[in-house]
């Protein structure tokens, strides 16, 4: 089970916006037999060169990137909002939790332990769901 993104996932984030400079980690480029490639295996790095390196998170750099707490509006009427608190669940989920009364409002489910998503796959998704909803800034917004 890999703990980092994947070539495609990290394209997504990249397509997403995400900075590479917010990257823990790379997939070498090299060039074999003519065609433009990336290694498969990712290596630690301190900077990215984007584009001879292809950005790469590991788990610890997307839960860096997930804010600890958000704003969600109570409707889409309303001037009123729930203060949300992330957290890990005993179901191997991530939720963002309404801190004032105990409310799951956001919940990213992993199945990982019946052949389902990997933990990374639901960090991912929780990731691309708040750089979508403007909860991490990116270089589009």
């Amino acid at each position: 089970m890999n703990h980092y993104t994947t070539i495609e996932q990290s394209k997504k984030l990249m397509e997403l916006g995400l900075s590479p400079n917010t990257a823990d980690m790379c997939y070498p480029h090299f060039i074999r037999h003519g065609a433009n490639t990336y290694d498969e295996i990712p290596e630690i790095a301190e900077e990215i060169d984007y584009p001879y390196e292809m950005p790469c998170w590991s788990l610890g750099a997307l839960l860096k990137l997930m804010p600890k707490t958000i704003s969600v509006p109570v409707d889409e009427r309303s001037a009123c909002f729930y203060n949300l608190e992330w957290q890990f669940a005993n179901d191997n989920s991530l939720r963002y939790i309404a801190t004032n009364r105990g409310e799951c409002l956001i919940d990213i489910y992993s199945d990982h332990d019946i052949g389902g998503k990997s933990f990374i796959e639901t960090v991912l998704e929780m990731v691309v769901w708040l750089i979508e909803n403007n909860y991490i800034k990116t270089q589009k917004k």
